[in-house]
């Protein structure tokens, strides 16, 4: 027999257990109960998954936190309600929590209204129709399903020969339990998650340093916003080596000394803490084999239906791998959901959103200059936040916003922002790629006064040669 591809039988079931209550679980859960399904949804940690509970949350909490800590540092005015030596380190972790356990509960109350059974278990698959749950206790269910929704998500990445301890050598789940800054901080790993630690704990104090084995950091993003987050970090105290290696880590009496390979040479680091940031792998840990559910090293084989090669059986979110990201999970639960209730639907082939909560923060969508130059010739139009009365006005003058247009047909290929309300920002580019708008045809809608999306407006203006707000000679590809 040859392989089966994703795809099986369609129908409309009536009972569905879902795998996994992360952002891509509970979000199939309650589309599939909206359709008028009956759902079991199984979930052997808590509620909301890595996201909520160890990733996406708690970390925008502390750096919502660590922001304004170091805008207050900044301000002109409030600076000196800062006293020295201020340590917000436990509020900040308190804070955390219940932003948890508040969003935690309030996913837990949409269930119920649902009429969403959870279980807390750990589940298997005994077959294409067939899950086992083991509890605490060591009790054994069996639970017949009409279809079945795996979203068992992802898991750190494991690093050959340095191995976390809970202690000095750390995981992202640890860094967001630290009870005392500590003093220096080294991260290997120069990812959105590396990045976003470096700027918590360098705002809280801590000497840190970046270690990345590749070129650069935040690979695969736009490279002019990526030289600049690299010079904002620097200029904060963080360094950074790139195209670089930890080859020793020796354990001293209270800290570590780490080894690293330069391309300056051997740098030899103190650190209290040593942060592990290499990323993360999709978890397939379910045994697949029985439900005929095909895989591989990149994570469970799936088609644009989120459709597994069994019947009956959809896989979501990390599992499924490609792009890592709760918003994507999300929208794969409701096609999934959608699909096995006898819908037609579809993950449409749209650029994702990226952001990355810096100070200042990132954000992008689309192709990178290199990518769109490639397939043919572009527009490039920016736009510094310094001009913008806004950012101003917040104190929060630094980054720019970088469009990329195809110049033949004046549509918006990508759209890179690093600055003030960047992640806000990069929801209206989107939408406009979505919607098909045109650089020029957008230069022309009417913003609000004075917000940031007048920024967005003159970057695309300045594509075209007609920015208002830029001095003549800074504009690009001027038209006279």
């Amino acid at each position: 027999m040859g392989r089966k591809e994703p795809g099986g039988d369609r129908m409309s079931p009536k009972r569905v257990v879902v795998i996994g209550g992360g952002p891509g679980g509970y979000v199939a859960a309650i589309r599939a109960s909206q359709l008028g399904a009956k759902i079991i949804l199984i979930e052997r940690d808590r509620i909301g998954g890595t996201c909520l509970n160890r990733g996406c949350i708690p970390t925008k909490s502390l750096l919502s936190d660590a922001k304004l800590l170091r805008s207050l540092k900044a301000s002109p005015v409030f600076q000196s309600l800062v006293p020295e030596g201020f340590n917000p380190l436990e509020s900040m972790m308190e804070r955390k929590e219940k932003v948890v356990q508040e969003l935690v509960k309030g996913i837990e109350m949409l269930l119920e209204s649902h009429r969403v059974t959870i279980k807390s278990a750990h589940a298997d698959l005994l077959g294409s129709n067939q899950v086992v749950l083991l509890n605490e206790g060591g009790d054994r269910e069996v639970i017949e399903a009409d279809a079945i929704i795996l979203a068992p998500g992802s898991k750190t990445k494991s690093l050959p020969g340095i191995s976390p301890d809970d202690e000095r050598i750390i995981t992202s789940d640890e860094a967001l339990e630290i009870k005392k800054i500590p003093r220096e901080m080294v991260i290997l790993g120069g990812g959105y998650i590396g990045v976003e630690f470096a700027t918590i704990f360098s705002a809280l104090g801590s000497q840190v340093t970046m270690v990345e084995i590749l070129e650069n950091i935040l690979p695969g993003l736009e490279g002019e916003l990526v030289r600049n987050l690299k010079r904002f970090l620097e200029r904060d105290g963080i360094k950074i080596f790139t195209n670089s290696k930890i080859e020793d880590v020796h354990p001293m009496e209270e800290r570590l000394r780490v080894t690293v390979r330069t391309p300056q040479g051997i740098q030899e680091l103190s650190a209290e803490k040593l942060l592990l940031s290499v990323g993360r792998v999709p978890n397939l840990e379910l045994n697949f084999s029985k439900a005929g559910v095909a895989t591989s090293s990149g994570g469970i084989r799936v088609n644009d239906r989120m459709e597994t090669t069994a019947p009956h059986i959809h896989a979501i979110g990390d599992a499924v791998g490609g792009t890592l990201l709760a918003h994507v999970a999300m929208e794969e639960g409701v096609v999934a959901s959608e699909n096995l209730m006898g819908m037609d639907r579809k993950m449409e082939d749209w650029p994702v959103p990226v952001c990355i909560f810096t100070y200042p923060e990132i954000a992008s969508v689309g192709l990178t200059e290199k990518e769109a130059k490639a397939k043919g010739e572009i527009k490039i139009g920016r736009f510094p936040f310094r001009s913008n009365p806004t950012a101003l006005i917040t104190g929060e003058t630094e980054g720019l916003i970088k469009v990329i247009v195809d110049r033949e047909n004046d549509k918006i290929l990508g759209v890179h922002i690093i600055g003030h309300d960047a992640s806000v920002l990069i929801s209206v580019a989107s939408s406009l790629m979505r919607q098909g708008v045109k650089a020029l045809e957008f230069s022309r809608f009417i913003q609000a006064h004075p917000t940031t999306p007048e920024a967005l407006k003159e970057a695309f203006r300045d594509a075209n040669g007609l920015a208002i707000h830029l001095p003549k000679p800074l504009r690009v590809d001027a038209k006279r």
